[in-house]
């Protein structure tokens, strides 16, 4: 929570804008289950827990439960694996 409230104390004094409307969580801690809901409770501000996997298809043999756990983790090698589809 100090991490997250630190950037947007940073945000607000560098940038034009006076408001974020969406947190979007990523990485490692991004994998505890209801930082989300706890992330808005602590700082008043939507947050979603991000998923790179939302709009992909996936075959059949991969187990999308650890999927899932795993996706915030992994935003920058499916960001990385995309590019390769332009």
């Amino acid at each position: 929570m100090q991490q997250i409230g630190r950037v947007l104390h940073f945000f607000y004094s560098t940038a034009t804008c006076d408001r974020v409307d969406r947190i979007i969580l990523a990485g490692g801690a991004a994998g505890i289950r209801g930082i989300d809901r706890l992330v808005e409770e602590h700082l008043g501000t939507a947050a979603a827990v991000a998923d790179p996997f939302t709009r992909i298809s996936l075959v059949p043999e991969i187990k999308s439960s650890a999927l899932w756990r795993d996706a915030p983790t992994m935003m920058i090698a499916v960001g990385l694996a995309l590019r390769g589809f332009e």
